[in-house]
């Protein structure tokens, strides 16, 4: 078990990432798709918001799980042990009187807010209940940071808010993006909604855009500052290809995405155009799922520099 405890970890970590973008993801497009972005007769139509809803249901379920199983992870890389009921023991410990035990409870009260947004708030987007939402999803973003490499350099450190606006800007764009490309401009498609689509896209083309520049200059220095300002660890370390092919693969998104905006958007709207949209947001989700999976692995693994 010594070996696969590992790549658990970094399987839970993946899935509490992706599932956090795809919720962020399914946050925005409703809220476009009720008024906040779109403003076409045949959005109501072409993309039901229960969907979005249960999508949102089904992400926060997959956080919670990977919360409850988070401490036992914890306490395994603290004792140095694999073993499930020696490990288990030392849960109540860190989570009465370690840092990772007040981050864990945090976590606790932000994702029992979002639950209870989703169960009691029904089909209404009140203002109110948005911003607790996003509230709540940022206490989540700053947890993650807190818990990662920049945490190293002390609480509320420029590396730690870096961190923060990082992970955010990058589940806005990938959680956008995959939620995009899997379900709304297929259904979009699917009843022949090109207006409704055109209006979709060039409200998530702003966002991505915003979101991307705020990723690439706050990753810049998150890098930066995890290599302990040395590139050597670039070729010299796990921890280095892997931020390497995760780069190269943001690189291709923006590329699919630029493609989009210029090919399709930067025209008037069209059957074609629409079927070309929806294809390659498409391939920018999956490339977006590779993205987070490495982020995940990244944040798993050791820079290697003292």
């Amino acid at each position: 078990m010594g070996n696969l405890v590992p790549a658990l970890r970094v399987l839970s970590a993946a899935l509490s990432d992706t599932s956090y973008a795809f919720f962020i993801g399914a946050c925005l497009a409703l809220y476009w798709l009720r008024g906040g972005g779109v403003d076409h007769p045949q959005k109501d139509r072409a993309v039901s918001g229960f969907v979005l809803k249960r999508l949102g249901i089904v992400c926060l379920a997959c956080l919670i799980v990977c919360h409850v199983v988070h401490p036992w992870f914890v306490a395994s890389s603290m004792s140095g042990s694999t073993q499930f009921r020696p490990t288990l023991a030392l849960v109540p410990t860190i989570l009465s009187s370690t840092r990772q035990g007040a981050i864990w409870y945090t976590n606790s009260i932000a994702l029992a807010i979002l639950l209870g947004i989703q169960f009691l708030n029904g089909n209404r987007a009140g203002s109110a209940a948005s911003w607790v939402s996003a509230s709540a999803l940022c206490v989540l973003a700053a947890t993650k940071a807190a818990s990662s490499h920049a945490s190293e350099q002390g609480d509320f450190s420029l590396a730690e808010i870096a961190q923060f606006v990082h992970l955010l800007a990058t589940s806005v764009w990938a959680g956008a993006i995959v939620v995009s490309g899997f379900l709304v401009a297929p259904r979009m498609l699917a009843n022949r909604a090109v207006p409704a689509l055109w209006s979709y896209g060039k409200t998530l083309s702003r966002t991505v855009t915003w979101a991307l520049i705020i990723l690439v200059l706050s990753g810049l220095y998150v890098a930066w500052s995890d290599m302990h300002r040395t590139f050597r660890v670039l070729w010299s370390s796990q921890w280095g290809a892997i931020l390497l092919t995760k780069a190269s693969l943001a690189g291709i998104a923006v590329i699919l995405g630029g493609f989009n905006r210029l090919r399709c958007l930067g025209r008037p709207a069209s059957s074609d155009g629409a079927g070309i949209m929806a294809k390659l947001l498409r391939a920018e989700a999956f490339v977006m799922i590779a993205i987070l999976c490495l982020s995940s692995a990244l944040g798993n693994s050791n820079p290697g520099v003292e």
